[in-house]
């Protein structure tokens, strides 16, 4: 009697342990925002990668007609891009977005060729915008 009361409390211990941890993986991607990164920025500009940096740190090195998809912690948070570099330059132009678990942000790369200087920022832009020039664009999983 005593075997199978300990076998059962054995199972159901271990039952409810390997569902805690399949409930932890489950909820780990919505208690964070997704961020996607998009990039098409036609013939001008295409030559090379745009760098794109959260809170100053790089996460990806995007190509023309690409985008790339980012889990980001709750929080305000910095978006910025330039040309080239490692690190984020002081004088690129970021844009703030307080980001909430569970929710995706779209963040276009926008080039401005200029007479002597071009620019590069970055505009965040709204789902509908986002969706109808996603399908022409392929994910970059491996953008740095």
């Amino acid at each position: 009697m005593n075997k199978v009361l300990f076998s059962s409390l054995v199972i159901l211990m271990s039952n409810s342990l390997f569902g805690q941890d399949q409930n932890v993986s489950a909820d780990s991607s919505s208690q964070n925002g997704k961020v996607y990164f998009m990039r098409s920025t036609g013939f001008q500009g295409s030559a090379s990668a745009f760098t794109v940096f959260i809170d100053d740190t790089l996460v990806c090195k995007l190509n023309n007609k690409r985008y790339s998809i980012h889990e980001v912690a709750p929080g305000t948070h910095h978006f910025s891009s330039q040309f080239a570099g490692k690190k984020s330059k002081e004088k690129a132009e970021r844009i703030e977005i307080n980001v909430e678990a569970g929710k995706t942000y779209y963040i276009e790369l926008i080039f401005q060729p200029g007479l002597f200087i071009n620019n590069l920022y970055c505009q965040e832009v709204t789902e509908s915008s986002a969706k109808r020039f996603l399908p022409d664009l392929k994910e970059d999983k491996k953008c740095l």
